[in-house]
């Protein structure tokens, strides 16, 4: 009851200030990839832009989103925390007299309703819609459903909706939205001649046809598919090209999210620890399985809220995992009965091995869902 009528505070709040400022807005929403999509926008609209907010971290949920529009810059924790922003809010929503020109922010989906209750707070002007797939299958029961769920973000669009193909085809027998739809690929954005090094990505990127060389700090296909839809978003907001380019080799890979360190005794760490799901594993794996540097290591949390498919779908990464690296490790109820070199049912108990288990100059891939807080295993051997 009472988060209900928080939340029902901080969306007044939030549209307040939205109907006072009116904002240029895009959203981002994916099954993965959406907070990485969503910082790529903001940074190469900045490159162009001055007058650019961007939703903190992951402030994409039904307080999370309001608070980012009446600007905070992090949820509260705690009781008293949530008291004095609970208090604080309404003085910062009702005097606030100067606001951003463009709103980049992120839109989750927990469980049915999640986006239709957002956009019904900020509708965005262009949608940007990363992929589909199974993450927080239980809440929603079936994939037709979390596909109409993420779809709703395009039909709330009031411009353009920017989408993968992939995706696209999955929504082909939904409502069509009113807003024009573009997908990477030619005549719009796309990558070609990739080549994957320790530390880069070295590409071909179109834009309208015309090439240009880059290269960014980020690994892997998902992540030029990641800045295929922000480049294309950021073109159809400004129209400039040259600028866009040019700020790319300066995204950094954020911690949780494919950031690499190096850490004691020369172990290269691929830190992944901030969420995961069949998808984002998959894709995580891949880019591991292409790194060049000393024994492979894996550590998979388990990949949580997926429902009637998380046996069957930890026993594929599993297998998948076992292909690619030397030795592998599972945390959590999830990884119980897959086929494994280690298994231990919570992070603590692997945190007093962690070291024991790993050699000079190992690569480390450290991967799952939030809540297993594999961000531990990170600290302990960096």
């Amino acid at each position: 009851m009472i988060k209900k009528i928080v939340e029902k505070e901080l969306g007044y709040l939030a549209k307040y200030v939205y109907q006072k400022f009116r904002p240029y807005v895009v959203g981002v929403t994916g099954s993965s990839g959406k907070t990485t999509t969503k910082y790529f926008i903001g940074e190469l609209l900045k490159s162009v832009e001055d007058d650019v907010l961007v939703a903190p971290g992951n402030m994409n949920t039904e307080t999370g989103l309001p608070l980012a529009v009446i600007g905070f810059k992090k949820g509260p924790k705690g009781i008293l925390e949530w008291a004095k922003t609970i208090i604080f809010a309404p003085f910062k929503a009702f005097f606030t007299f100067k606001y951003p020109k463009y709103l980049v922010l992120e839109y989750a989906a927990d469980k049915p309703g999640d986006i239709e209750y957002l956009t019904k707070i900020i509708p965005p002007d262009i949608a940007v819609i990363t992929n589909i797939g199974v993450a927080h299958l239980e809440a929603f029961g079936s994939l037709a459903k979390i596909i109409c769920e993420k779809w709703y973000l395009a039909l709330r669009a009031k411009q353009k909706v920017i989408i993968s193909r992939e995706a696209l085809n999955m929504a082909k027998n939904l409502e069509k939205p009113q807003a024009e739809i573009l997908s990477p690929g030619e005549g719009t954005v796309r990558t070609a001649n990739a080549k994957n090094y320790l530390n880069k990505t070295e590409f071909d990127l179109y834009i309208l046809g015309k090439k240009y060389h880059s290269k960014f700090q980020y690994l892997g296909k998902h992540n030029l598919e990641n800045l295929e839809l922000a480049v294309l978003a950021v073109f159809e907001i400004v129209g400039e090209r040259d600028k866009i380019v040019e700020r790319i080799p300066y995204l950094l890979p954020q911690e949780g999210r494919g950031k690499r360190i190096i850490g004691r005794r020369d172990i290269l760490i691929i830190d992944e620890s901030y969420n995961a799901n069949p998808l984002s594993m998959l894709a995580a794996l891949d880019v591991f399985s292409k790194i060049k540097y000393g024994r492979k290591v894996a550590i998979l949390g388990e990949m949580k809220e997926i429902g009637k498919i998380s046996e069957k779908s930890h026993q594929e990464i599993a297998k998948v995992a076992s292909k690619i690296a030397d030795f592998t490790i599972g945390v959590g109820e999830g990884f119980k009965t897959a086929e494994l070199d280690k298994w231990y049912p919570n992070v603590g108990e692997l945190e007093g091995q962690i070291e024991s288990l790993l050699q000079p100059n190992d690569v480390v891939l450290i991967k799952g869902s939030r809540a297993n807080h594999l961000e531990k295993i990170v600290s302990k051997i960096i």
